[in-house]
Protein backbone atom coordinates (compact mmCIF):
# COMPACT_ATOMS: atom_id res chain seq x y z
CA UNK A 1 0.00 0.00 0.00
CA UNK A 2 1.87 3.33 -0.84
CA UNK A 3 1.94 5.91 2.07
CA UNK A 4 -0.05 8.96 1.49
CA UNK A 5 0.37 10.48 4.79
CA UNK A 6 2.97 13.18 3.40
CA UNK A 7 0.79 14.18 0.70
CA UNK A 8 -0.26 17.51 0.32
CA UNK A 9 -3.44 16.86 -1.28
CA UNK A 10 -5.87 16.56 2.04
CA UNK A 11 -4.79 20.04 2.83
CA UNK A 12 -5.48 21.57 -0.73
CA UNK A 13 -8.73 19.94 -0.95
CA UNK A 14 -10.23 21.69 2.57
CA UNK A 15 -8.29 24.52 2.13
CA UNK A 16 -10.20 25.59 -1.29
CA UNK A 17 -13.78 24.07 -0.43
CA UNK A 18 -14.58 22.75 -3.91
CA UNK A 19 -15.98 19.47 -5.31
CA UNK A 20 -12.54 17.40 -5.85
CA UNK A 21 -12.65 14.42 -7.94
CA UNK A 22 -9.33 12.18 -7.58
CA UNK A 23 -7.69 9.49 -10.06
CA UNK A 24 -4.97 7.70 -8.89
CA UNK A 25 -4.00 4.21 -10.55
CA UNK A 26 -1.45 3.27 -7.27
CA UNK A 27 -4.87 3.75 -5.14
CA UNK A 28 -7.59 2.29 -4.02
CA UNK A 29 -10.94 4.23 -4.27
CA UNK A 30 -10.64 4.07 -0.37
CA UNK A 31 -7.38 5.25 -0.18
CA UNK A 32 -8.54 8.49 -2.59
CA UNK A 33 -11.66 9.38 -0.85
CA UNK A 34 -10.04 9.22 2.46
CA UNK A 35 -8.56 12.70 0.60
CA UNK A 36 -11.92 14.33 0.94
CA UNK A 37 -12.84 13.71 -2.84
CA UNK A 38 -14.97 11.68 -4.89
CA UNK A 39 -12.54 8.74 -6.37
CA UNK A 40 -12.72 8.32 -9.97
CA UNK A 41 -11.82 4.71 -11.73
CA UNK A 42 -11.15 6.58 -14.99
CA UNK A 43 -10.80 10.37 -16.06
CA UNK A 44 -14.56 10.60 -17.45
CA UNK A 45 -15.53 13.43 -15.86
CA UNK A 46 -15.63 17.28 -17.21
CA UNK A 47 -13.61 19.38 -14.56
CA UNK A 48 -12.91 23.47 -14.70
CA UNK A 49 -8.88 22.41 -13.21
CA UNK A 50 -6.79 19.83 -13.28
CA UNK A 51 -4.06 19.69 -10.05
CA UNK A 52 -1.25 17.47 -10.98
CA UNK A 53 -0.46 16.28 -7.45
CA UNK A 54 2.16 13.53 -7.93
CA UNK A 55 4.40 12.82 -11.09
CA UNK A 56 4.05 8.66 -11.14
CA UNK A 57 5.12 7.22 -14.12
CA UNK A 58 1.66 5.86 -14.14
CA UNK A 59 0.48 9.75 -15.19
CA UNK A 60 3.60 10.54 -17.30
CA UNK A 61 1.51 9.21 -19.96
CA UNK A 62 -0.94 11.65 -20.00
CA UNK A 63 -0.05 14.65 -22.53
CA UNK A 64 -1.92 17.96 -22.35
CA UNK A 65 -3.99 17.26 -25.49
CA UNK A 66 -5.43 14.37 -23.08
CA UNK A 67 -5.87 16.76 -20.73
CA UNK A 68 -8.11 18.82 -23.02
CA UNK A 69 -10.79 15.89 -23.17
CA UNK A 70 -11.94 16.05 -20.17
CA UNK A 71 -11.66 19.92 -19.03
CA UNK A 72 -14.18 23.04 -19.62
CA UNK A 73 -13.71 25.79 -22.10
CA UNK A 74 -11.22 27.69 -19.71
CA UNK A 75 -8.91 25.30 -17.95
CA UNK A 76 -6.30 25.36 -15.45
CA UNK A 77 -3.81 23.29 -14.76
CA UNK A 78 -2.20 23.04 -11.28
CA UNK A 79 1.21 21.41 -12.03
CA UNK A 80 2.47 20.86 -8.50
CA UNK A 81 5.83 18.38 -9.83
CA UNK A 82 6.51 20.14 -12.77
CA UNK A 83 5.02 17.69 -15.57
CA UNK A 84 4.60 19.76 -18.36
CA UNK A 85 6.01 23.13 -19.92
CA UNK A 86 4.45 26.03 -19.08
CA UNK A 87 5.05 27.37 -22.97
CA UNK A 88 3.25 24.55 -24.03
CA UNK A 89 0.11 24.63 -21.84
CA UNK A 90 -0.27 28.21 -22.38
CA UNK A 91 0.05 28.22 -26.02
CA UNK A 92 -2.46 25.21 -25.96
CA UNK A 93 -4.98 27.72 -24.23
CA UNK A 94 -4.48 27.02 -20.62
CA UNK A 95 -4.33 29.27 -17.41
CA UNK A 96 -1.02 27.40 -16.06
CA UNK A 97 0.58 27.59 -12.87
CA UNK A 98 3.42 25.27 -11.24
CA UNK A 99 4.23 25.36 -7.62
Amino acid sequence: MPDTRESPVREMVKEFGVNVYGYDPLLSNEEIEGFGVKALDELNVKVDCVIVAVAHDEFKWIGLDDIRKFVNDKPIIVDVRGMFDEEEAKEKGFYYRRL
